[in-house]
């Protein structure tokens, strides 16, 4: 190997160090370890400030290798859990008055009349609880749960209007509220699941 006169290294020790950090350079230092491969040591001699580091014979096929950095264990991908679903389960009584919402068109009484037989029907309710589906063909404007003795099925919280939901999922299953009045008319609800 050649001195490297024009970089002021006249000791061929030293020339071999400069040429091998040059090589190192522009071998590309960033794909260190790329192929696999274990770096071969050179002992070069020391300069004033310190031996250089190991770094790989330029005639090898080795890529040479930089300071080594630990990033430690690479974390897993954070995977949002799915929120948990709120499930309930109802029968109710509908009582419907003219312009509630869903009402049938042949709903004439007045949201006052609404009230007073929503509250009459609770009356019934709460001196036999067992007879709530009875008092469902009596007293609900729902058609399509009138025939099921009240029954709504399984809902999500968000399904219902929010005072039905609220009410529903703040009970214990089997338990019968109060009136409830939502957009649609005055509700008795019991919870079923």
């Amino acid at each position: 190997m050649r001195p490297l006169v024009h970089l002021g290294a006249q000791d061929p020790s030293r020339s071999r160090a400069i040429a091998l950090i040059c090589a190192w350079i522009l071998t590309g230092c960033c794909e260190a370890g790329s192929n696999g491969a274990a770096p071969t040591q050179v002992n070069a001699a020391p300069s004033a400030s310190g031996p250089l580091p190991p770094m790989a014979d330029p005639g090898s096929s080795a890529a040479p290798l930089g300071p080594r950095v630990d990033l430690g264990p690479t974390p897993a991908p954070a995977i949002a859990e799915a929120p948990q679903r709120e499930v309930a389960g109802a029968a109710h009584i509908l009582i419907t008055y003219k312009g509630a919402e869903n009402a049938p068109k042949t709903t004439t009484r007045s949201k006052d009349d609404a009230k007073k037989r929503a509250d009459e029907a609770l009356k019934e309710v709460r001196k036999d609880e067992s007879k709530f589906a009875e008092l469902v063909k009596k007293y609900s404007d729902d058609p399509i749960s009138k025939t099921a003795e009240g029954r709504l099925g399984n809902f999500e919280r968000n399904v219902m209007p929010q005072a039905f939901s609220d009410t529903c999922f703040a009970m214990k299953v089997d338990a019968i509220s109060d009136v409830v009045e939502t957009p649609r008319g005055f509700h008795i609800i019991k919870r079923t699941k």
